[in-house]
């Protein structure tokens, strides 16, 4: 049984926490409205934390009135909560349209109806994260399974990509693993070139991408991601894990490659802005990631059904 837990995601993603309980109620059939899922927050005294935890110049003009600060007159706590989750779902929805597989009717989220292919990658990415946050049993692992996504995505952007993280699953020489990277995507790559931890397995990079210009003359465009499930706090030492300067010595690239972080979670619009001009790195998260997942394999599959299987707690019942 799923049942939704505080810090389950990490205070920086907790409206995305209970966005996604909200969905996996609509997928059951059971959806809340949203009167009955602020009467939920105010039983659990659950506060919504991560919208007030960064600040955007852009949007945040001036300091918040009184009126503002409580949610406006009259509005309780519950219910200015209730209204930030359901206006994040419908900003997913506006975000993916036809791929997105709920819908807001009569102040609930329903799920569509029928659920089609161009949904599915929505569905496996919500899936990976419930499953790794949730222990939810399952045969495919959500953090191999991620990393396959990742790796996927970056191919269907038209980028030649070997999923290190998986690649090292076996153990071995970091180093034999630079050498296969140099093999599969058509680099002249040197593993002594750099130094690594005596036991690295992928020293912090879950995939490599290259976007060839057909040729091994200097220059290249190359991408090194880190692909984690890890709550929302553990992001910004994730996203500074792959070290461009040590893979551009190692893969012999006079430019440096291009470092991102990828998470199957919605990262809320604030946090995505503080993660990457903090970093200058780009992040990948469920909504961009679903937008470029043309199919499913056999394990994301899987793990998707698994998830579906699960009951999910329901307040009223």
């Amino acid at each position: 049984m799923i049942e939704p837990r505080r810090d389950a995601y990490g205070a920086e993603a907790d409206t995305s926490n209970l966005a996604d309980y909200l969905e996996l109620l609509g997928l059951a059939g059971t959806p809340l409205r949203r009167a009955e899922f602020a009467d939920y927050l105010a039983d659990q005294q659950w506060v919504v934390r991560s919208r007030e935890l960064f600040h955007d110049p852009t949007v945040d003009q001036g300091e918040p009135s009184e009126d503002e600060q409580e949610g406006g007159a009259g509005v309780s706590p519950s219910d200015d909560a209730a209204d930030h989750v359901f206006e994040l779902l419908a900003a997913r929805s506006d975000q993916l349209g036809d791929r997105y597989p709920f819908e807001l009717r009569d102040s609930q989220l329903v799920a569509k109806t029928p659920i089609e292919d161009r949904h599915c990658a929505y569905l496996c990415l919500l899936a990976i994260t419930v499953a790794h946050h949730y222990d939810v049993a399952t045969d495919a692992t959500p953090e191999d399974v991620f990393e396959e996504v990742v790796a996927d995505v970056m191919g269907s952007r038209g980028l030649t990509t070997i999923g290190t993280g998986q690649a090292a699953k076996g153990g071995g020489d970091f180093r034999k693993l630079v050498e296969r990277v140099g093999d599969e995507l058509g680099l002249v790559a040197d593993p002594h070139a750099a130094s690594s931890r005596t036991s690295a397995r992928d020293e912090g990079v879950d995939a490599v991408s290259y976007l060839s210009w057909g040729d091994k003359r200097a220059g290249h465009w190359v991408f090194v991601g880190q692909a984690t499930c890890a709550r929302s706090n553990e992001w910004k030492g994730k996203i500074a894990e792959p070290a461009p300067t040590q893979w551009a010595s190692l893969l012999n690239c006079v430019v440096h490659p291009l470092a991102y972080l990828a998470v199957p979670h919605h990262v809320e619009d604030k946090h995505l802005l503080h993660l990457s001009e903090k970093s200058g790195r780009l992040v990948l998260d469920r909504l961009r990631l679903t937008r470029h997942l043309d199919s499913l394999s056999r394990s994301q599959g899987t793990l998707l059904a698994a998830v579906t299987a699960e009951g999910v707690y329901h307040p009223l019942r």
